[in-house]
């Protein structure tokens, strides 16, 4: 039962520290560079062209501007508003893949640490 005990607390503290890591996530936006909403050509180099979608999250896009449900200011632009385009699965399964990385990089640095302390003689 002990180790049962281990793996749950392993699952919900991946997955507290995949959560803010998900979130941060939301500064990587494609199409990069695009600040404001452009409806012919020629763009500015800062602008997404008509039909163009911004989307905003890695590795899975979780939110989708809207354009029809933001205000005209806020074309172009990921903000509270698209908060309804929230995507939840590709949420779950970005919190999921951070969880993972959190845990390999843990198990790797515990790995490290006991073979190092192993070749110095101390356990």
């Amino acid at each position: 039962m002990r180790k049962f005990g281990k793996v749950i607390t392993v699952i919900i503290l991946s997955t507290l520290l995949g959560i803010p890591l998900t979130i941060l996530s939301l500064w990587y936006q494609n199409p990069p560079g695009c600040n404001r909403f452009c409806s012919r050509e020629p763009c500015p180099l800062s602008a997404c062209i008509g039909g163009e979608s911004l989307t905003a999250g890695f590795p899975f896009p979780i939110l989708h501007d809207d354009n029809a449900g933001s205000p005209v200011h806020g074309w172009g632009r990921i903000g509270v508003e698209d908060i309804q385009n929230l995507n939840l699965g590709a949420f779950l399964l970005n919190v999921f893949i951070y969880g993972v990385i959190i845990v390999m990089l843990f198990a790797i640095t515990k790995s490290i640490f006991k073979s190092v302390k192993r070749s110095i003689g101390l356990g």
